[in-house]
């Protein structure tokens, strides 16, 4: 019953154009089932492979020029490199060593196999047969290539270069096209395309064989063979049709004499380019209205620039252009200890792996708009990164970046809904981001969240109130649901119900609007107002509208919630803080301590005050901050009952800090 609910409700989701090809794609799908049946698919003969476009990509580097290589930088690398010669990968927390020879297709979260069955027959949604495919996934996006290839870079020992081949080998071997799970996804075959040419081009002085020149054709030829067979299109036009457009982009630029090579290239950035300004807002900010996901998309668009600077190719320049604003949202987003609000979805994807996880590639990101766009204020104190370094050409590092300029006390970001307000208490950085956000990108608004007058709160980079996570996806059941739901953030709820309905793990019901958002100074007064009208389908009709002033003077944000409808209805706030705060209830006060910085919370006379700590009946009082990674929190609810119209005012207050 289950799965006819979901298949009805994703049908609501497409227009008529879509149903046709959906049908044409799933007839494309039997003849192929049918043909490899038969026949494993023919890979064209090329005798010749030069990959000396391919190896330009690291020409520049010499790691002896990055200042932090030998005392932090390397030994971390190596160790990883060794590790991996050894099979023993990190997953999403978890260390698994492999043994003798990888299993592909394994999840090692719960030790079963994914079935080795033609692909679209693998049914990836149901995460509690074979486990979350994500787990599996992850270790066959060959995130390992680049480590291996800059392991060999840094000490030219052969091990690192011939580790390599023998997994790429491997891999072709126990994944034959169109077999298995790590066939089910475009997005995985576009980042592992990614990983393979970032990891070739630092073996710039390795010699190939003729069987690794084989291999390398036939692993590029079947993974453009199915990217350009089978495209993401109409409602699943998001951050997978970019990754299988840059997969395809990267074939056709490095594996030309490829007959359908120019047909691949001229796709791939034919999507990219009318992707870039679909899905990084005009204000830098992501479609998907997920701050994690914005690091993630951020680096196609970036590598694209990058491999059509190398190769002089030309591109649309309007990408740089929405690169920087990228580039500006994050740097108005993020506090002063490089911490970054975490707004919906976060899966700890990145593009191509140069040892940087999610969150420290937004530092990079920084560090690599300074030089790429002159802008000094976005240097961080890491600068340069090693990403950064692998990426751009080593005479920019030489550039006289300048002092960094002061940070403006708000910042409104129409397009993707959030209000910035940083302002300075004794001597103290506070960094308040308010969410009047979309719901995410429709049809299916997949990885949004329903957060809407949610906000989030950090001292001195110190976060207090906080977005509690991810923590799964398809094996996440209820706990998908939970960290997804309206009592998931710091807004207001309205007799229990979520801001719209959770048909499926990656798509939500009808759409709610936001009302209004303002962002304001009066009297040296700081304004945060939005509003929404989701509680409107409910029998009691109700109107939510938030205010949130920070009153500099009197050291106090007041939070003023305004609810108007008909009748009686029961309204509950949510407050979700760092699992580092220790909290103390008494009365109507809640005392916040997190590391010497105290404040105080004051609710309305009259609220019935909760306090919830990883529990689990109802859940409530968790916190996520990566995939897969879950720990106890303190999460508070304040209650009441309304009739018609009230106004609930909160103020929290700063105490004192040390």
């Amino acid at each position: 019953m289950k799965k006819i609910s979901w298949f009805i409700n994703r049908l609501s989701k497409m227009p008529a154009p879509e149903v046709l090809y959906r049908l044409q794609q799933k007839f494309r799908k039997k003849c192929d089932e049918h043909i490899f049946a038969h026949q494993p698919l023919a890979i064209p003969s090329e005798e010749q492979l030069s990959l000396s476009s391919l190896f330009s990509l690291s020409h520049h580097i010499e790691l002896e020029q990055f200042p932090y290589w030998h005392n932090s930088v390397a030994p971390g690398y190596l160790e990883k490199a060794d590790q991996y010669i050894d099979n023993t990968f990190d997953i999403f927390g978890l260390t698994h060593n492999f043994g003798k020879t990888i299993d592909w297709h394994l999840e090692p979260k719960t030790g079963k196999q994914w079935p080795r069955k033609f692909w679209s027959k693998v049914n990836i949604r149901d995460g509690f047969i074979y486990g979350d495919p994500k787990f599996v996934w992850e270790a066959n996006r060959l995130y390992v290539l680049p480590i291996l290839g800059l392991a060999y870079l840094a000490t030219k020992k052969k091990k690192y270069a011939d580790k390599f081949f023998i997994l790429v080998t491997e891999w072709l071997e126990e994944n034959p096209y169109p077999y298995g799970v790590n066939w089910t996804s475009g997005i995985e075959l576009g980042v592992r395309i990614a990983n393979l040419v970032w990891g070739l081009s630092f073996l710039r002085d390795y010699k190939l064989s003729e069987e690794h020149k084989v291999l390398l054709n036939t692993f590029a030829y079947v993974h453009a063979r199915h990217l350009f067979r089978y495209p993401s299109k109409y409602s699943s036009n998001n951050n997978h049709a970019i990754a299988e457009a840059f997969g395809l982009f990267l074939i056709g630029v490095y594996f030309p004499y490829f007959e359908n090579a120019s047909k691949w290239r001229d796709f791939g950035q034919t999507v990219l380019e009318r992707e870039c300004l679909r899905q990084i807002l005009p204000d830098g900010g992501s479609y998907e209205y997920s701050s994690t996901y914005l690091s993630f998309v951020f680096d196609f668009f970036l590598l694209f620039k990058i491999v059509c600077d190398n190769q002089k190719i030309e591109y649309d320049r309007a990408i740089d252009r929405r690169l920087e604003k990228s580039c500006e949202y994050i740097y108005c987003l993020m506090d002063n200890k490089g911490n970054i609000p975490n707004i919906g979805d976060q899966d700890s994807a990145v593009l191509v792996n140069f040892g940087l996880d999610n969150y420290d590639n937004f530092k990079s990101i920084l560090n690599t708009g300074a030089m790429l766009f002159c802008r000094p204020e976005f240097q961080q104190d890491n600068f340069p990164d090693i990403k950064s370094f692998l990426l751009l050409e080593g005479e920019r590092y030489a550039r006289e970046v300048g002092n960094t300029e002061g940070m403006p006390t708000t910042h409104f970001l129409k397009e993707s809904g959030l209000s910035i307000i940083r302002e300075t208490i004794r001597g103290k950085d506070i960094v308040f981001v308010g969410n009047a956000t979309p719901l995410g990108m429709p049809p299916l608004y997949a990885h949004g969240h329903l957060d809407a007058l949610s906000f989030t709160l950090s001292v001195e980079g110190t976060a207090i109130l906080v977005d509690p996570g991810t923590y799964l996806y398809h094996s996440g059941g209820r706990w998908r649901s939970y960290f997804r739901s309206t009592a998931a953030h710091n807004t207001v709820q309205i007799d229990e119900a979520d801001l719209t309905d959770m048909p499926g793990d990656f798509m939500f019901g009808k759409p709610y609007e936001i009302t209004e958002h303002t962002l304001s100074e009066d009297n040296g007064c700081l304004i945060w107002q939005a509003g929404h009208n989701a509680y409107r389908k409910l029998a009691c009709k109700v109107n939510v509208n938030r205010k949130v002033v920070l009153v500099k003077s009197e050291e106090q944000i007041v939070i003023e919630d305004t609810l108007s409808g008909a009748g009686e209805y029961a309204v509950k706030q949510f407050f979700h803080f760092h699992p580092h705060c220790q909290l103390d209830i008494y009365q109507n006060k809640l005392m916040i301590n997190n590391n010497g910085i105290r404040l105080e919370m004051r609710f309305a006379e009259g609220m019935d005050i909760q306090l919830f700590h990883g529990s689990e009946a109802p859940l409530a009082g968790w916190f996520s901050n990566a995939f897969n990674h879950l720990e106890k929190t303190n999460t508070v609810s304040a209650e009441t009952q309304a009739i018609d119209s009230i106004k609930i005012i909160t103020s929290l207050h700063f105490i004192e800090w040390k």
